[in-house]
């Protein structure tokens, strides 16, 4: 039989009331590793792909590109395409200026030359006095003018043609001179007057200025 009490002496083989029970031992913690997102092994988790957001839509009265019509006149159709390939030259071209004076003198050789074919074509058929030749070479207006069988006779009993020589186009106003000379020998100087067909872009003879 033990005493109780604080000076009670514990009997051998039981335990002692009095004194608290030892720790638990210490459990140690897991070796740290390398991270799945840091270790040298790591790979980047790819970003999802972005989609693009669509356009939004065109808002009310927006109306579509279309085609400047065309410009009439006799030189407005031909000077219109020398104007907008000079812009363009001015624009892209670091020699804006030289490649604009270029492209004019260009434009104006290629003028020269179609209305020299064309006032030339029709004094050939003159002079070799081909008169219905000549009448196909005549533009619309002129044509409308006067039937086939009244130009014939219109230039009947006119003096022939012998010889022609042409000049400088003017650009600008689509006059042709040329200094004829007549079987007779005298010689006169015309101013034939030129238009482009709406059709085929040709110079036709339009008549005579003065």
């Amino acid at each position: 039989m033990s005493l109780a009490g604080p000076d009670a002496v514990p009997t051998p083989g039981e335990p002692n009331p009095t004194q608290p029970p030892p720790p638990a031992p210490a459990v140690p913690a897991p070796a740290a590793g390398p991270s799945p997102l840091t270790g040298p092994n790591a790979q980047a988790v790819p970003n999802p792909p972005s989609v693009p957001a669509p356009p939004p839509p065109p808002g009310p009265g927006v109306a579509p590109p279309f085609p400047a019509p065309p410009v009439e006149g006799r030189a407005g159709r031909i000077w219109l395409g020398v104007g907008i390939a000079t812009a363009v030259a001015a624009l892209c071209c670091g020699g804006g200026a030289v490649a604009a004076i270029g492209i004019g003198l260009t434009t104006t050789q290629a003028l020269t030359e179609q209305a020299q074919a064309s006032v030339g074509e029709y004094l050939d058929a003159l002079a070799d006095e081909d008169y219905s030749l000549a009448y196909s070479y005549l533009c619309d207006e002129e044509q409308a003018s006067q039937t086939r069988r009244q130009f014939i006779d219109s230039m009947d009993g006119r003096p022939v043609i012998s010889s022609y020589q042409l000049g400088e186009l003017d650009p600008y106003e689509l006059l042709m001179p040329a200094q004829l000379t007549y079987s007779g020998g005298q010689q006169v100087t015309v101013q034939y007057i030129l238009v482009q067909d709406t059709s085929t872009a040709q110079l036709e003879v339009c008549g005579t200025q003065g």
